[in-house]
């Protein structure tokens, strides 16, 4: 990532000075507002449903408001650096203003490749995708080879952007604790992934902010790696116990320990690694339920 250094050496004093304050604008024009937030959010679910498909592939660092002229977030790996500008409102074109979009890519792009950096390129996100089209249509031909707009719908709350956003929708039902989950649970994934995204204001890796997440949200966010047997994490005594209760259905999906029986089912509140979760089989163990109502007595 740039310095101001840097951006002195790359480009002059006259964009070094006005990168620095326009971080200084952009930090605390983001104070309050909420599109850059849940963009990351965004961003970084669909990075951890790659990394739950692919556990041994990339892992970006994902970050906002970074020092340079692409500001408002910057997503990198060994395979690229991706640099977004997030533009809510609905008049924005290319060449306007005293600091033009398209001088902001450009520098941005050389700054980029001025510092080392892998395969940087640079995004506009706007909230319309009839202004997403306007723009690529109108894209600049000097920024053309490293730029692109992408429309992010703006929504007021992270309950709504759930509900709107289908390809949001779709990586947190891969995220989430259970199969099949509600919209609670999915807007309960995103919430985890956007307060995982504030704690750590200098930017994380994808899995340091998905570990993030279920640190601060033990019950939302599913256990990683996908193909993993949780169920070898039962204590055998446990398993003997549960398997003689007539009616009672059990195991583990995505981390954590279900049962159902007789129309009723549930999830425990904590994954099978936890302590919660141990304290609970010994609890199994210690009091032998034989029967289901038994084994809801149990229950925390």
């Amino acid at each position: 990532m740039a310095t101001n250094a840097d951006i002195h050496a790359c480009l002059g004093e006259v964009a070094a000075t006005y990168a620095a304050n326009k971080q200084r604008g952009g930090s605390s024009g983001n104070k309050g507002t909420r599109y850059e937030d849940f963009f990351l959010a965004y961003k970084t679910a669909e990075a951890a449903v790659c990394l739950l498909e692919d556990p041994e592939g990339h892992n970006p660092h994902i970050q906002g408001q970074v020092s340079g002229f692409v500001d408002d977030a910057r997503i990198a790996s060994d395979a690229g650096t991706q640099y977004f500008q997030l533009k809510n409102k609905a008049g924005v074109n290319w060449s306007g203003g005293v600091h033009p979009l398209e001088t902001d890519f450009t520098y941005q792009a050389a700054l980029s490749k001025h510092i080392g950096e892998p395969q940087p390129t640079t995004h506009l996100v706007v909230p319309s995708a009839e202004l997403a089209d306007a723009l690529r249509a109108s894209l600049p031909n000097g920024i053309k080879v490293h730029s692109h707009v992408h429309h992010f719908p703006w929504c007021s709350t992270a309950n709504r952007l759930v509900f709107e956003c289908n390809e949001l929708r779709g990586w947190l039902s891969r995220l989430a604790n259970v199969e099949n989950p509600s919209d609670d649970v999915l807007s309960g994934a995103l919430g985890c992934l956007l307060m995982a995204s504030i704690e750590r204001p200098d930017g994380a890796t994808t899995r340091e902010l998905v570990d993030c997440a279920r640190s601060m949200y033990p019950g939302q966010m599913r256990m990683l790696p996908a193909g993993e047997d949780w169920e070898l994490h039962f204590q055998p005594a446990f398993n003997i116990i549960l398997a003689k209760i007539p009616g009672l259905a059990y195991g583990a999906k995505r981390g954590f320990f279900y049962w159902s029986a007789f129309n009723t089912s549930g999830v425990f509140g904590w994954n099978v690694l936890s302590d919660e979760f141990t304290e609970f089989q010994n609890l199994i163990v210690q009091t032998g339920p034989e029967t289901f109502e038994e084994f809801e007595e149990v229950l925390p």
